[in-house]
C-alpha cells in the first residue's frame, strides 16, 4: 500500500492548478465581462440616486464587523486592509438579488509588501484552494498574512471554525505561495512526504478520480503526527481523513454520501455489510487479533422520511484473550452501495504496555457494588434510582494522544456503566462510568457528577 503511483502531471517543482479550477477562474473572468456591462447601466441608477441621496431617501450602507480573534491567535497590530470573500450569484434581468454580506478577512502588512511578487500565486487564488480544506459555511477565513518560512514565501491563515465543530479555537493552516500546495513547519522532517502521501491515497481510492489530492502535515500538542488530507473533485472536497506520517498508514477516512435518489430501505443486508467490513480490514492490515464487539444501522433520513443510511461496526483488538477499551476499529458502510464510507484505525499501543496479568481475581458482582457503593456516597439521596447498564472486563488502554504507555502499565478492569433518575432526564441523557482493578479492586477512575 505504501507504493502507487501519483498524477502524471504532478511536478513538485511546479505550481499545479487542476483543469477544474482553470476553468472556474475562466468562467470568473466571464462575470466580469458581464459586470462591466452592468456597470454603464448602473451608473444611471447612481444618478438618479444622488439625488435621492441629498434628500435623505437612503440611510447608508452597513458594513459588517469583523470577527472576533481568539485570544491565542495574534492578528497583525496594523492590518494592511481587509477583503471579503467572493460571493457567486446568477444575475436575472428581471430579478432583483440581494448578496448577503460576509465577513472581511483581515489582510496583514506582508500582503501589501508581498504585492509586487509576480512569482506568486494571487490571494484570491489561495483564499479559493483554502477553502477546499475549510469550506463555507462551517469555517471562516479571519485573517491572512504572508510570511517566509524556511526558505518559502507562505500564506498563512487564522480559521474560525463555526459551532458544531469540535474546535472552537482559532486554526493556523498555511499555502505555498509558489506552488499553492498546504504547508506546515517541520514537515520536511517527517518519513512519508507529502508526494508520497499522495501517491498512497492515489492507489487506495482509484475509484473516486479525484481532480487533486491535498495533505497537510499536523503537528499539535497532545495529538498524533499526521497527514490530514482530502481528495478534491469539481471544487469540493469529497472524501477527508488522516495518514500516518511515519508508516504511511491510513488510519481514517470519512466519504461524503449524496441523500439524493436513495430508497427509503436499506439494500444490503446486516450480515453482507459486516462481511465487507471485515475484508476491509484484512486487505488493508493483515491478519490482526480483533473481535467485533457492536454492529448497528443508522438511518439517514429525517422523522416521517426516511433515508437508507449505513452500518456501523465497532472492533475490540484482542489482548491475551481480552479486548482493549480503545484500541481496534470502526467502519462505516453504506446500506445501498456496499461502499466503506467511514473507517477508523485505532492501534496505538505495543504489546508489552499491556499487563502480564490477564486473570480478573474480581468478580463481577463485587466489581458492581464496589461502584454502587461509592456512587451512593456521592449521591446518596439517588441510591434508589441508580442502575447498572454494563459491566465488562477490558484493558483499560485510554491516554492521551500521542503518548505511548510503559511497558506493564495497562491493567486489566471492569469497566461499569450506570445512571440514576437526574443523569436520565438530562437532554440527552448522561451515563456515569467507573473502572475497577480487575486485580485488587481498587477504583481506578469513577466519572460520576450531577
Amino acid at each position: 500500500m505504501d507504493s502507487g503511483r501519483t498524477r502524471d502531471h504532478e511536478d513538485d517543482n511546479a505550481p499545479y492548478l487542476p483543469e477544474r479550477y482553470r476553468r472556474h477562474v475562466n468562467a470568473r473572468r466571464q462575470q466580469k465581462l458581464i459586470k462591466k456591462i452592468l456597470i454603464v447601466a448602473a451608473a444611471i441608477v447612481v444618478i438618479l440616486a444622488f439625488g435621492l441621496v441629498l434628500s435623505g431617501g437612503f440611510s447608508g450602507l452597513q458594513v459588517p464587523a469583523l470577527p472576533a480573534l481568539p485570544p491565542s491567535q495574534a492578528t497583525p497590530a496594523t492590518p494592511a486592509s481587509s477583503i471579503s470573500p467572493k460571493v457567486t450569484a446568477t444575475v436575472s434581468p428581471d430579478v432583483n438579488i440581494t448578496v448577503p454580506a460576509a465577513p472581511a478577512i483581515v489582510l496583514g502588512p506582508g500582503i501589501q509588501e508581498g504585492s509586487a511578487d509576480s512569482g506568486l500565486l494571487s490571494l484570491e487564488t489561495a483564499i479559493d484552494l483554502m477553502h477546499l480544506e475549510y469550506p463555507l459555511p462551517d469555517y471562516t477565513l479571519a485573517s491572512v498574512n504572508l510570511t517566509g518560512q524556511s526558505g518559502k514565501k507562505i500564506y498563512e491563515f487564522v480559521i474560525q471554525p463555526h459551532a458544531g465543530i469540535k474546535s472552537h479555537a482559532g486554526i493556523m493552516a498555511g499555502i505555498d505561495a509558489a506552488t499553492g500546495e498546504p504547508y506546515t513547519a517541520g514537515q520536511e522532517s517527517v518519513k512519508i512526504s507529502a508526494a508520497q502521501a499522495k501517491r498512497i491515497l492515489g492507489t487506495a481510492f482509484p475509484y473516486l478520480k479525484p481532480d487533486q489530492i491535498r495533505v497537510r502535515y499536523t503537528n499539535v500538542t497532545d495529538s498524533p503526527r499526521s497527514w490530514v488530507f482530502v481528495l478534491v473533485k469539481d471544487n469540493s472536497g469529497i472524501l477527508s481523513g488522516s495518514l500516518d506520517p511515519e508508516t504511511g498508514q491510513i488510519t481514517s477516512f470519512s466519504l461524503k454520501v449524496s441523500p439524493a435518489d436513495r430508497p427509503a430501505n436499506p439494500i444490503l443486508s446486516m450480515t453482507d455489510a459486516q462481511k465487507i467490513a471485515d475484508r476491509t480490514i484484512t486487505g488493508w492490515n493483515g491478519q490482526l487479533p480483533i473481535k467485533m464487539n457492536s454492529g448497528l444501522y443508522e438511518s439517514s433520513g429525517k422523522a416521517g422520511l426516511p433515508v437508507a443510511g449505513r452500518y456501523v461496526f465497532e472492533y475490540n483488538r484482542i489482548i491475551q484473550d481480552q479486548p482493549c477499551d480503545v484500541d481496534g476499529f470502526t467502519l462505516a458502510v453504506d446500506s445501498v452501495s456496499g461502499e466503506v464510507t467511514g473507517y477508523e484505525r485505532r492501534w496505538s499501543d505495543p504489546d508489552n504496555a499491556f499487563s502480564v496479568a490477564s486473570d480478573s481475581l474480581v468478580a463481577k458482582r463485587d466489581a458492581t457494588f464496589i461502584v454502587l457503593q461509592n456512587a451512593s456516597g456521592i449521591a446518596p439521596a439517588s441510591v434508589q434510582s441508580m442502575q447498572v447498564l454494563s459491566a465488562r472486563l477490558l484493558w483499560k488502554d485510554l491516554h492521551a494522544p500521542g503518548q505511548t504507555p510503559r511497558p506493564g502499565t495497562i491493567p486489566l478492569a471492569w469497566k461499569v456503566t450506570f445512571d440514576d433518575d437526574i443523569l436520565r432526564a438530562r437532554q440527552p441523557p448522561v451515563v456515569a462510568t467507573a473502572w475497577i482493578d480487575a486485580q485488587t479492586g481498587a477504583i481506578l477512575d469513577m466519572n460520576f457528577h450531577h
